[in-house]
């Protein structure tokens, strides 16, 4: 009898363990991609895999260093979360690699075509974004900091994306030759929207908090307007914990 039942005991555990192996979500690792523009640029991008079918993507536009890795952790962060991530270079992270002063590597990046940005790398992008098989077409989010803002906001009203976050977005014209920042909110539509700022940042000669309050008035979608206090810029006003979670649980509920 009780030979029996340790046989039984012991088929049970191994139909357990197979039904979670069958179960169980897919973990890979990130991976180094190529992304190849139409034009026939190669950028550099990280891929966070999703853990579980049909989950949401998130596309992170860098800001004038136009380099990926300026994210820190806040890929991998955001992955654990169970989002799909894809950390982007620019075509132009070598040219400003060069440069060597923030100053110098604004006045460089002007006098680039930038709405390349937006008809080719961040088309790359969308395009291998949208053929993840386990990454939901219909919930792909762009979030931008500083010069990525600029890029996300014409791309999200050119390509029709489901959300946008606009971090230190600043000025009247988000790129020279595109329509004005109050018309691309216009073309943007019904998709959610996320404004983040500081009362100190420094975009914009420092009025990127005042442009923020005026951008969140214009807009007509879903909208959310954050101001931290104090200081700061681009990726430091969305890489600290109390700031990453706030970003994760608008993500949660609008995508």
């Amino acid at each position: 009898m009780r030979k029996c039942m340790i046989v039984f005991s012991l088929t049970l555990f191994i139909g357990l363990l197979g039904g979670c192996a069958l179960t169980a979500p897919v973990k890979e690792a990130k991976s180094d991609v190529t992304l190849t523009t139409d034009d026939q640029k190669e950028l550099q991008a990280i891929f966070y895999p999703p853990r579980f079918p049909k989950v949401a993507g998130v596309i992170l536009l860098p800001d004038t260093r136009c380099d990926c890795r300026d994210f820190g952790a806040i890929p991998s962060k955001l992955n654990e979360e169970g989002i799909a991530v894809l950390a982007m270079d620019f075509r132009y992270k070598d040219l400003i690699s060069k440069t060597k002063s923030r100053e110098e590597a604004v006045s460089t990046i002007q006098k680039q075509n930038l709405n390349s940005l937006v008809d080719h790398d961040l088309k790359a992008a969308l395009d291998f974004m949208s053929k993840q098989e386990w990454v939901n077409p219909e919930r792909i989010c762009l979030v931008g900091t500083s010069l990525g803002a600029r890029i996300a906001l014409v791309a999200g009203a050119k390509h029709k994306v489901d959300g946008l976050v606009l971090v230190s977005l600043s000025g009247d014209e988000a790129l020279p030759g595109a329509k004005p920042i109050k018309f691309l909110l216009e073309d943007y539509g019904k998709h959610p929207i996320l404004f983040i700022t500081a009362e100190n940042d420094w975009g914009g000669d420092f009025k990127a908090a005042a442009h923020n309050r005026q951008y969140f008035e214009w807009a007509n979608s879903p909208k959310q307007l954050k101001i931290w206090p104090g200081a700061g810029h681009g990726v430091e006003l969305i890489e600290p914990q109390e700031r990453l979670e706030f970003l994760i649980r608008w993500l949660r509920e609008q995508l």
